[in-house]
C-alpha cells in the first residue's frame, strides 16, 4: 500500500478540528467501510463510491502523535476485491479515505480478510481518534511501542534513507565492509583533504624488519579463448629502498612474464622503475645512475621528442653503433655530423656531410669537399641552378646520350662529339641553330592567313564563348560582345552588348526564346516582353478583314491576359477558341482550370451564331451602373430596350413600366415606387387602358383601377375567361400558364395593341419540347423570331441557352450598336473562346470604337494569321502567319529584338559550320589600339618580305589556355616569342640563358661545388630547400626552411607522398629556441640517454608509453598512460581496456573497478565485495548468534489458515500454529487454525 496517502474529507476535518482551530476534537471510529472499485477521491464526499459493506471487526491504536495503526478483519464468506476503505465516526461522518487504482487484497469465500495499515496524519492530532476494543491488533514497532516491524530489503539498506525498517545481519554484511580484509565490489571513493602527513589512500609495509616493500596487486579474468572466468594475478606495484636508505627510493611496475596460476611474484618481471633521482627505467635493465629515461628496447612515440641540451660529446641526438652519427644544433647551425667513436662523450670528426644555417636556411652538403654528393632521384630546383666553370665553357651531362649541354659567351646548346651534331641558341643572331642553320619560327616564317578571306573544306569550330565574350563576334562592334555563343548540346544563343537576346533550342519541341524569357520547354516561340508584329496575314480573304494575330491550329487557340500584381488565382484571364465554341474565362494562376463567363457557340458547319451564354457556370450579369445584389443572375440599372420592348426605371419615385413601343395604346406593366400615388401596386395595361392591378395589400383587380374594399384576393370588373385552369397558391405556382393538357406549348403573350404592324406582341412560352423561350410574334401569330430560348435536358436539368437565333444583336453594358452580334462594354470572361469559321475564315477583331486595328484569325486553310490595319480601319497589313502543318512563324517584316535587327539570310551570309565558307575580306578582331586579324600576304613566298598569308596584330599576340591564363605571347613589333613552357625541338627542350648557364650550374651527373649551395626563399611565406628524388622522379624527401615575417623561422626534414607531394615535416628545427621537433615515430635501436626530464605532451592527447613484448611468440603490447584527473593507468595490448590504474590520490583500480582504497580496504573480486565487508560479515555472523536460553517472538501478524479439514494436516513452513477457534457445535473439522512466524529475540 506504499505510495498513496490517506485523505481526510472536509466533513472529517470539520469534525476533528476544534472550534477556532485550537486543537483536535476526540472522536471514535465505529465503522470501516470497504469499497470494491477504484474511484477519484473528492474532499466533499460523504460516503464512498462502490462501498460493499461496513465492518466493526477492527482494532486501532495510536502508535505516535501523528500515526494510527489499524487492523481490519472480515471473517464472512463474502467474495470481493478490496480497492480502498474509509473510517466512519460515531456520528456517521466519513472522516478519512484510502483508495488505489489496483486491488489491495482479494477476498475469497473460504478466506478471512485481515489487513493492517499505518495511517499518518499531518494536520490533526491522531491521538484524539480512538477505536473500539479488538483482539486483532499488531501495531508497528517504534522506539517506544512493541509491535511489528518490516525488514528492509537489500536495496533499501543500500540506499540508506529508510528510518523505519530493520536490518538483518545479511543485508548489513552485504552493504558495509569489515575492518579486516574487506572485499569491495563497487567503485570506492575516498574524499578528504590530505595534509603533508597523510593521504586518501596509504599502502604501508609492516614495521619491524629491513627490506620490506609496499606492494599492490592487480587481478583480472581472461579476455577470451577459455571458459575459465576466475580472476588471475596480472601485475603489481612495488615501492621500497634499493639496497640503501634515503636517496635509494624506487617505484616498480611488475607484470607477469609467464602463466601465473600460482599467483607468485617469481613469475613476474619488472616492466618499469621510477627512481629517487627522477629517472624512468623502462624494461628490466640496470640503472646507469645518470640518464633520465632509460629504455631497455625500442621506442615508439606518437608525439614529438625534444632535446633542449647537448651531451658531453656535443650531440643533441646521437645514433650509436660503433661510429656515432650526431645531430647537433649549436644555435647558429644545424649539423649532421660523423664521429670516429661511440658513446655520450664521443665528439665529431672533421667531416661536414650536412649543415643548415639557422638565419638563412642555407643547406651545405659535404661542406669540406671530402666526398662526392649523389642525388639518386629527381632533383627539383625552384630557383636558379648554377653550373659554373668560371669564364670557361660550362658543361652538363644528362643521361647516356654521349653528349653534353654547354654554354659559353657566344651560344648555349647541346653537342654530340661522336657525330658532331649540335643545336644551340646563337646570342648574336637571336635564333636557334641546328648544326649551324637557322630554325624557322613565327618570327621568320609568314602566317598563312589571307587578307581577302579563306575557303574551308570542313567545319569552322568556334570557341564555346560566353554571353559577354561570344565565340563568334564582329570586328567593328567596339567591345566584341555581340555575336553567337554556345550553351550546351543543341543550344546556342545570340548576344548583343553582353546580353542574351535570343536562344535557339533543339529538342522534342524545337524552340526559339526571345528577350531572355525562361524556357517552358514546350512552346516553339517564347517571348519575354512585348512583341510587335507588322505585315499582312496570310491570304485567302484575310487581307480585307484587317490585321491581327492568329492563334491555334487544329485544337484552337488561346489569348491569355495576366495581372501580375493581383492576388493568388486572381491574375489570369483568357480567350479560348475551340471546336465550334469561343469562350472567355477566368483561369487559375497555374492555368490548370478555368471558369467561363461567356460561351459563344456557332451553328455546325457555319459561321452563324447559335448561342451566347453569359456566366454559364456561376456568377451574375450586371447591366448598367447597378450594385451587385449578390444573388440575382441578371441585374439591370435603368431602362432596357430590345427592338419594340422596354423596361423603364424602377426607382422609388418612378412608375417603372415594362411594355412595347405601341404609342398611347401600347401594352405595359407598371411598377409603382414607394414615393408615387399608387405606391406598391403593379398595373397591367392594354389599348391605352389599365386592365388589371395588383394592389399594395396583395389583391388582384381586373377591369377596374382600385380595390373595392372587399376581402376578395381577386377582383374582376367583368367576366374572366380561361381556356385552361388558373391556379393561385401562396408559395410555389402562384401564377401558372398551362396548355390544359397534352405536350403542346403554353405561353404568355405580351401585346402592345397600338404597336405597328407585326410589332405588337412578345411571347413568353414553354414549347412542345419543354424548352423556354422569349420571342417576337407577328400580329396574326403565324410567324416568330426567338430572342432567347433555353432547351431542357434530361429530367429537370437545363439544356442549352440560345440568344438571337434568327438575327439581331446582343448589347452588354452598352447601348452602342456597332453591328456586331455581341457588343460588350467591359471584360468578357470565360474558360475559353472559340471562333469557329468552319472551312472559312474565323477572325477575332480588336477595334477602337468601330475602327478595326488588329485581327487574329484562322484562314480558310486553317492557318493562323495576325493582321494590322491602318488608321482608316479598312486597309489591312499582314504582320505574320503560321502555317498549321509546318508551324513555321513567317514575319512579313523583319522583326526587331530589344530594338536590334536580327541577322538572317537577307542581310548576312554565315559561314556554314559543316561546310565552312570563304571570307572575301580580311577577318579582323578589333583591339583597343588597332585592328587584329587574318589577311592575305604580299606574295607567294615565305620570307620577311614575301609571304602569302599574314596574322596581323597591333602590338602582340597572346596564347591562352582553357582557364584563361596566358602562357606565352609573341611581340609583333620586336619579333620576340616569350613562353612559360620553353621551346622544344623534336620533343626535347631547348635550353637558353634563362635555364642553362654552365658557369653557374652543377653537373647533374656529379660536380664539385666551390661555394655554398644556397636555396633562398622567394618571399616571407614560401619555403625552399633541397629535394631528394626517387628513381621515378617523384620527390622522396625535402630539406627546407622558411622564415616568415617577424619570426626566426624553422628548418625541416619533410617526407613526401608516393606522388611526390608533401606529406609531413618529420624533423623541424626552430631558430628561436633551437628546439628540434620530431613529428613522427622515432625508433631507437641503441641505448638512449636523457639528461633531463622527458615530457610527453600534446594538446588533446592523453599521453602514454607503449611497451612491446616482441619475443618470438609473444607479440603483445602494454601501455602506460596518464590518467584523467591525475595518476596513471595501464592499457591492455588491444588498447581497448584499462587493466590497472591509480588515481592522483593513490586509489587503485583494476579493469575499471576500484580495487584498493587508501584506507587499505581491498576489493575481493571473487567474492564480489570488499574485504572490510567480508570481515564485518564474519564478525556480524559471530555476534548474531542467539545466546543460550534465548526466547523467540512473533515475526508477523496472525494469519487465518481456515478449518482443519482444509489444511491437509500441517501449516506451510515456516508458519507455526498460535491458536484455534471452534464453531461451538462440537464439529472437529470446523475448528479454525491460526498461525504466525517466529524469530529470535
Amino acid at each position: 500500500m506504499a505510495g498513496n496517502f490517506i485523505q481526510v474529507t472536509d466533513a472529517g476535518r470539520a469534525a476533528l478540528v476544534a472550534q477556532g482551530n485550537t486543537g483536535t476534537n476526540e472522536h471514535r471510529v465505529t465503522e470501516i467501510g470497504l469499497c470494491t472499485g477504484a474511484f477519484v477521491f473528492k474532499p466533499d464526499m460523504l460516503a464512498m463510491p462502490n462501498e460493499r459493506k461496513r465492518v466493526t471487526t477492527f482494532g486501532g491504536k495510536n502508535v505516535a502523535k501523528d500515526t494510527i495503526h489499524v487492523t481490519i478483519q472480515d471473517t464472512t464468506d463474502d467474495q470481493y476485491s478490496l480497492f480502498g476503505y474509509g473510517l466512519y465516526l460515531e456520528n456517521g461522518v466519513l472522516a478519512a479515505v484510502y483508495v488505489q487504482s489496483t486491488p489491495i487484497m482479494e477476498k475469497s469465500p473460504a478466506a478471512y480478510l485481515m489487513l493492517s495499515a499505518d495511517m499518518q496524519f499531518v494536520s490533526i492530532d491522531a491521538a484524539k481518534l480512538v477505536f473500539g476494543e479488538s483482539s486483532f491488533l499488531n501495531p508497528p514497532a517504534s522506539e517506544t511501542v512493541q509491535g511489528v516491524i518490516e525488514i528492509a530489503t537489500q536495496e533499501e539498506v543500500n540506499e540508506g534513507k529508510d528510518g523505519v525498517r530493520a536490518l538483518t545481519s545479511k543485508t548489513a554484511a552485504a552493504r558495509y565492509a569489515p575492518l579486516v580484509r574487506p572485499q569491495l565490489t563497487g567503485p570506492v571513493s575516498v574524499t578528504s583533504t590530505p595534509t603533508d602527513q597523510d593521504a586518501q589512500l596509504v599502502v604501508a609495509a609492516a614495521s619491524g624488519a629491513l627490506n620490506r616493500a609496499a606492494k599492490m596487486r592487480f587481478h583480472a579474468t581472461f579476455a577470451s579463448g577459455t571458459a575459465d572466468t576466475n580472476a588471475r594475478l596480472i601485475a603489481s606495484l612495488r615501492a621500497g629502498f634499493d639496497s640503501g636508505t634515503w636517496g635509494r627510493e624506487y617505484l616498480d611496475f611488475y607484470i607477469n612474464r609467464t602463466p601465473n596460476d600460482s599467483n607468485s611474484d617469481a613469475n613476474q618481471i619488472r616492466a618499469m622503475r621510477i627512481t629517487h633521482g627522477g629517472r624512468l627505467i623502462v624494461g628490466n635493465m640496470d640503472d646507469n645512475g645518470a640518464t633520465a629515461l632509460q629504455v631497455g628496447g625500442t621506442g615508439l612515440y606518437s608525439g614529438g621528442v625534444a632535446s633542449a641540451g647537448l651531451d658531453s660529446g656535443g650531440a643533441n641526438f646521437r645514433l650509436m653503433n660503433g661510429r656515432d652519427v650526431i645531430l647537433r644544433n649549436d644555435g647558429t647551425n644545424f649539423y649532421l655530423l660523423m664521429s670516429d667513436g661511440s658513446g655520450v662523450g664521443a665528439s665529431w670528426n672533421g667531416l661536414r656531410p650536412l649543415t643548415i644555417e639557422h638565419k638563412t636556411g642555407a643547406i651545405t652538403l659535404d661542406g669540406t669537399g671530402s666526398g662526392t654528393t649523389y642525388v639518386g632521384g629527381q632533383l627539383n630546383v625552384k630557383g636558379m641552378l648554377n653550373v659554373s666553370n668560371g669564364t670557361a665553357e660550362g658543361r652538363a651531362i644528362f643521361g647516356a646520350s654521349g653528349g653534353y649541354y654547354f654554354g659559353n659567351a657566344l651560344e648555349a646548346g647541346f653537342y654530340l662529339p661522336s657525330s658532331g651534331t649540335m643545336f644551340a641558341l646563337n646570342f648574336a643572331r637571336k635564333n636557334l641553330h641546328v648544326n649551324g642553320k637557322d630554325v624557322w619560327h613565327a618570327g621568320n616564317l609568314p602566317n598563312p592567313t589571307q587578307t581577302t578571306g579563306f575557303s574551308m573544306s570542313g567545319q569552322i569550330l568556334a570557341a564555346e564563348g560566353t554571353v559577354d565574350k561570344p565565340g563568334i563576334s564582329f570586328v567593328n562592334d567596339g567591345t566584341p560582345d555581340t555575336g553567337l555563343f554556345h550553351i550546351s548540346d543543341g543550344v546556342f544563343a545570340v548576344a548583343n552588348n553582353a546580353k542574351e537576346t535570343m536562344r535557339f533550342v533543339a529538342g522534342a519541341t524545337n524552340r526559339v526564346l526571345i528577350g531572355g524569357t525562361p524556357d517552358d520547354f514546350y512552346s516553339a516561340l517564347q517571348v519575354g516582353g512585348a512583341a510587335s508584329f507588322t505585315g499582312a496575314a496570310p491570304g485567302n480573304g484575310l487581307a480585307g478583314m484587317g490585321s491581327g494575330v492568329l492563334l491555334g491550329n487544329n485544337s484552337g487557340g488561346t489569348i491569355i491576359f495576366k495581372s501580375a500584381t493581383s492576388g493568388a488565382d486572381m491574375k489570369v484571364w483568357d480567350f479560348k477558341a475551340g471546336d465550334g465554341i469561343f469562350q472567355g474565362r477566368s483561369v487559375t494562376d497555374g492555368w490548370t482550370s478555368g471558369v467561363p463567363w461567356i460561351n459563344v457557340a456557332r451553328q455546325s458547319g457555319s459561321n452563324a451564331i447559335q448561342t451566347i451564354s453569359l456566366a454559364p457556370n456561376s456568377g451574375r450579369v450586371l447591366f448598367g451602373p447597378t450594385a451587385d445584389d449578390g444573388s440575382n443572375t441578371a441585374q439591370v440599372s435603368g431602362s432596357v430596350r430590345a427592338a419594340n420592348y422596354f423596361i423603364n426605371d424602377q426607382g422609388a419615385g418612378a412608375s417603372g413600366l415594362i411594355g412595347m413601343y405601341k404609342g398611347a395604346n401600347g401594352p405595359n406593366i407598371g411598377f409603382y415606387g414607394t414615393s408615387t400615388i399608387g405606391k406598391g401596386a403593379i398595373t397591367f395595361s392594354a389599348g391605352g387602358t389599365e386592365r388589371a392591378r395588383v394592389t399594395e395589400n396583395g389583391k388582384f383587380v381586373v377591369g377596374q383601377t382600385g380595390d373595392d374594399g372587399s376581402d376578395a384576393l381577386i377582383q374582376a370588373n367583368g367576366p374572366i375567361k380561361a381556356n385552361g385552369p388558373i391556379k393561385g397558391a401562396g408559395g410555389v405556382g402562384a401564377l401558372v400558364a398551362t396548355n390544359g393538357g397534352g405536350t403542346g406549348q403554353t405561353s404568355i403573350i405580351l401585346r402592345r395593341e397600338g404597336g405597328a404592324t407585326d410589332q405588337k406582341q412578345w411571347e413568353v412560352l414553354s414549347d412542345g419540347a419543354g424548352g423556354f423561350g422569349i420571342r417576337t410574334v407577328n400580329d396574326a401569330y403565324s410567324g416568330s423570331q426567338n430572342a432567347l430560348s433555353v432547351s431542357r435536358g434530361s429530367g429537370y436539368a437545363v439544356g442549352n441557352m440560345y440568344l438571337m437565333q434568327n438575327g439581331g444583336r446582343v448589347l452588354i453594358g452598352t447601348t452602342v450598336d456597332t453591328g456586331a452580334i455581341l457588343n460588350a462594354d467591359g471584360l468578357i470572361r470565360g474558360r475559353a473562346f472559340t471562333v469557329d469559321g468552319g472551312s472559312s475564315w474565323a477572325t477575332m477583331y480588336f477595334q477602337n470604337g468601330n475602327t478595326t486595328r488588329f485581327t487574329i484569325g484562322k484562314s480558310d486553310t486553317d492557318d493562323f494569321a495576325l493582321s494590322a490595319f491602318e488608321n482608316d480601319g479598312t486597309t489591312q497589313r499582314r504582320v505574320l502567319d503560321i502555317p498549321r502543318l509546318t508551324q513555321q512563324v513567317n514575319f512579313v517584316k523583319r522583326p526587331t529584338w530589344a530594338g536590334a535587327t536580327p541577322w538572317d539570310s537577307m542581310n548576312v551570309t554565315p559561314l556554314d559550320k559543316n561546310a565552312g565558307g570563304t571570307m572575301l575580306a580580311p577577318l579582323y578582331v578589333q583591339s583597343s589600339n588597332g585592328t587584329n586579324g587574318f589577311e592575305n600576304g604580299t606574295g607567294d613566298g615565305a620570307s620577311y618580305s614575301s609571304y602569302n598569308f599574314a596574322l596581323k596584330g597591333w602590338y602582340g599576340m597572346g596564347m591562352r589556355a582553357y582557364d584563361g591564363s596566358v602562357n606565352g605571347f609573341y611581340d609583333f613589333r620586336a619579333g620576340k616569342w616569350d613562353v612559360k613552357g620553353g621551346f622544344y625541338v623534336n620533343g626535347a627542350r631547348v635550353w637558353d640563358q634563362g635555364n642553362f648557364d654552365p658557369n653557374t650550374k652543377v653537373n647533374k651527373a656529379g660536380d664539385t661545388m666551390t661555394g655554398d649551395l644556397r636555396v633562398k626563399q622567394p618571399n616571407s611565406t614560401d619555403a625552399r630547400g633541397l629535394v631528394l628524388a626517387r628513381a621515378d622522379g617523384t620527390a622522396q624527401a625535402w630539406f627546407h626552411a622558411v622564415n616568415t615575417t617577424n619570426t626566426d623561422g624553422y628548418s625541416a626534414w619533410a617526407t613526401m607522398k608516393s606522388d611526390g607531394n608533401w606529406k609531413a615535416n618529420v624533423i623541424v628545427v626552430y631558430n628561436a629556441d633551437n628546439r628540434v621537433q620530431f613529428n613522427t615515430d622515432i625508433h631507437v635501436t641503441a641505448l638512449s640517454r636523457f639528461y633531463n626530464r622527458p615530457t610527453l605532451n600534446r594538446d588533446g592527447w592523453q599521453a602514454d608509453i607503449g611497451l612491446r613484448n616482441n619475443r618470438p611468440g609473444f607479440d603483445s603490447w602494454t601501455y602506460l598512460r596518464s590518467r584523467d584527473g591525475g595518476g596513471m593507468e595501464i592499457i591492455n595490448s588491444a588498447y581497448n581496456a584499462v587493466t590497472w590504474s591509480v588515481d592522483d590520490w593513490g586509489t587503485m583500480y583494476m579493469r575499471g573497478q576500484e580495487t584498493l582504497r587508501t584506507d587499505g580496504n581491498l576489493r575481493l573480486g571473487w567474492r564480489g565485495r570488499w574485504l572490510g565487508e567480508e570481515i564485518d560479515d564474519i564478525w556480524g555472523n559471530i555476534n548474531a548468534r542467539a545466546g543460550a536460553g534465548a526466547r523467540v517472538q512473533w515475526d508477523s501478524g496472525v494469519n487465518n489458515f481456515g478449518t482443519v479439514d482444509r489444511l491437509g494436516g500441517a501449516l506451510p513452513a515456516p508458519w507455526v500454529m498460535c491458536g484455534l477457534s471452534g464453531p461451538g457445535n462440537g464439529t472437529a473439522n470446523a475448528i479454525v487454525v491460526y498461525g504466525v512466524l517466529l524469530r529470535n529475540q
